[in-house]
């Protein structure tokens, strides 16, 4: 694969692009250079799993290296291509209801891209009895928004003798782990603004950070222990976990404690019919005033308010 800086930028561009359209589940594979570029791939990776991971709360799911597979696009189409089946990750992914997709012809939801794409590939596919293939395809979700991803289409005969069926699936929260294969071996140094970097980030020191991530989103009922004895457990010193965290994350370790307790907080008042006083303790806040103190500083109105 090319691998010279024009070609690089262009990749950068293009994850920028599919940023801006609201597709966060495009990364970039590091590259075994250690220079300005592969640094700036390194950041803009961990932006797209930050926003990604900032709808673990919305499933209330249990970030082991966030973010989790949680929603798939999955649907059963028949041999036209008419929807009969869709999940609630389809639906939440797309925007709507199931009553608003079943009985649509699944280019519908297409680009003219797609469309073009999806008649073209899909003639020869339901020629025969069993079939699968890999289509990138692009769908436009009821807000507008672009989803575009591969996804696995498989034909193949239903046992109630009505004859053939498509199912078609695609992952779009997925487990990413941009550190762990084909890094760079030097050091990567990680700086912030123009300042000179104060400590050399290892990958090692990044996943070691990460963890720390993963253990205050699984534990936000707990309180953290202190910081020397938190690096003690992780295996490195205090400054190199707080100034680390602090580059990677772009807060401090218990600022962003506090905001992601805040931001389960606001999710389990909204779709939830627990006590605030309830909410306030599963979160580690010692008191309902304090947790109401916190809540009106971060959104501008108590938990009262935004429950009545």
């Amino acid at each position: 694969m090319p691998n010279n800086d024009d070609f690089r930028i262009k990749r950068i561009q293009k994850m920028l692009l599919e940023m801006a359209k609201g597709n966060f589940f495009y990364s970039l594979e590091p590259s075994d250079k250690n220079d300005n570029i592969a640094s700036l791939v390194v950041m803009l990776n961990m932006v797209n799993e930050e926003i990604a991971a900032a709808f673990i709360h919305q499933g209330f799911a249990n970030a082991h290296n966030t973010p989790q597979c949680i929603i798939q696009l999955s649907l059963i189409l028949d041999a036209k291509g008419q929807i009969e089946l869709v999940t609630n990750g389809t639906c939440s992914l797309l925007s709507c209801m199931p009553k608003d997709i079943i009985g649509k012809h699944i280019t519908e939801l297409m680009t003219e891209n797609s469309q073009r794409t999806w008649s073209k590939k899909m003639i020869k596919h339901l020629k025969r009895d069993r079939s699968e293939t890999v289509l990138f395809l692009e769908f436009i979700t009821n807000d507008g928004l672009l989803l575009a991803k591969d996804c696995q289409i498989s034909v193949y005969q239903a046992l109630d003798g009505s004859g053939q069926k498509i199912v078609l699936n695609s992952v779009f929260f997925s487990k990413g782990e941009p550190f762990e294969t084909g890094l760079p071996k030097n050091k990567l140094k990680v700086t912030k603004g123009i300042k000179e970097h104060k400590v050399t980030l290892t990958p090692e020191d990044i996943q070691m950070i990460r963890e720390v991530h993963d253990t205050i989103l699984n534990n936000l009922h707990k309180d953290l222990p202190l910081l020397k004895d938190l690096a003690l457990q992780m295996g490195t010193n205090e400054y190199k976990l707080k100034y680390g965290f602090k580059q990677i994350y772009g807060t401090t370790i218990f600022r962003f404690l506090t905001q992601e307790r805040l931001r389960k907080s606001k999710t389990l008042i909204q779709h939830s019919n627990l006590s605030l006083k309830e909410i306030a303790h599963m979160n580690g806040f010692k008191s309902a005033a304090h947790f109401s103190r916190a809540f009106r500083d971060k959104y501008g109105k108590t938990p009262t308010a935004l429950r009545g």
